[in-house]
């Protein structure tokens, strides 16, 4: 079935972007931040991607409309960063944290609205992040993922000022810190780009003594370790990183042939629309890397 994540932002016009000063604190307590697990197919519901006046986003197996609206193109250089299909039936809110009391009363506070996914959808993504699994995991070399997650890194750094707003919109950062955390985002993708291509990574590993001694004191043989990867992983971030979260985790995922299902905070998900789209630009397969 056709899967959309589906967004749009109203008229937020750039200068509202303001730069804060270093007083400027976040407008949402911090969350816990869960690490990888594995999903199984009893896992709750997923909710992400968007809709709203005017739409800005939508990923689906189906062909997406592209065209941009004025409004959209005074935000970002790139408004094919996020393309849209139809609305969904069912959405959440996506709350500007910087809008003043007015703007939450009259409701202009609502920058989104994201798509709200359940369960079925979240079995249906595991079922096709298994389905692209054995392609992915032993039908790829480590040094063609590495190149996948190099290029992929390399096209967040061509667009980090549309991500940078993209975040700053949506989770109060200052943009400054916006753009800040891009760079460091970026910097995991480059630095398990390098790891997948070393003797120990997935499909290598590594020879040692045994710890058990014989009765003389010699060790007892040797261990030989294989890695391998483990499956799907299921990936939950947290609002207050929107974009270092999800390559701290899909990163190493991606490195050691594993394919994921990613589910970003309902609070800020649109950074998520953004980096899977520049992802599959970047030549990551169907199925591999999941919202």
């Amino acid at each position: 079935m056709p899967r959309s994540g589906l967004c749009w932002l109203d008229g937020m016009d750039i200068k509202s972007l303001r730069e804060p000063s270093r007083s400027s604190s976040y407008h949402r307590t911090s969350v816990k931040l869960l690490t990888i697990m594995m999903l199984s197919t009893s896992a709750r519901h997923s909710r992400f991607a968007a809709t709203t006046t005017i739409m800005v986003a939508s990923f689906s197996n189906a062909a997406a409309f592209s065209t941009a609206t004025s409004r959209l193109t005074s935000i970002l250089n790139d408004p094919s960063l996020i393309t849209f299909d139809s609305p969904p039936s069912q959405t959440l809110d996506v709350i500007d944290p910087g809008a003043s009391a007015a703007q939450f009363k009259d409701g202009s506070a609502v920058i989104a609205h994201v798509r709200r996914m359940g369960r079925d959808d979240t079995k249906d993504a595991i079922n096709r992040a298994h389905i692209a699994l054995p392609d992915w995991r032993d039908k790829t070399t480590a040094a063609y993922r590495s190149g996948i997650l190099t290029k992929w890194s390399s096209l967040i750094k061509e667009s980090a000022e549309d991500i940078a707003k993209i975040m700053t919109l949506e989770s109060g950062k200052p943009l400054a810190e916006s753009r800040g955390e891009v760079n460091y985002g970026t910097s995991f993708l480059d630095y398990y780009a390098a790891e997948a291509i070393r003797p120990n990574n997935s499909g290598g590993g590594f020879i040692s003594p045994s710890p058990f001694a014989t009765p003389d004191g010699a060790p007892r043989g040797k261990m030989m370790a294989i890695n391998e990867a483990v499956g799907v992983c299921g990936l939950i971030t947290p609002w207050n990183f929107p974009i270092a979260m999800i390559t701290r985790k899909v990163g190493p995922a991606l490195a050691a042939g594993c394919t994921c299902v990613l589910k970003p905070s309902e609070l800020t998900p649109l950074t998520a629309i953004a980096l899977e789209t520049l992802a599959k630009r970047a030549g990551v397969p169907e199925g591999v890397f999941e919202l």
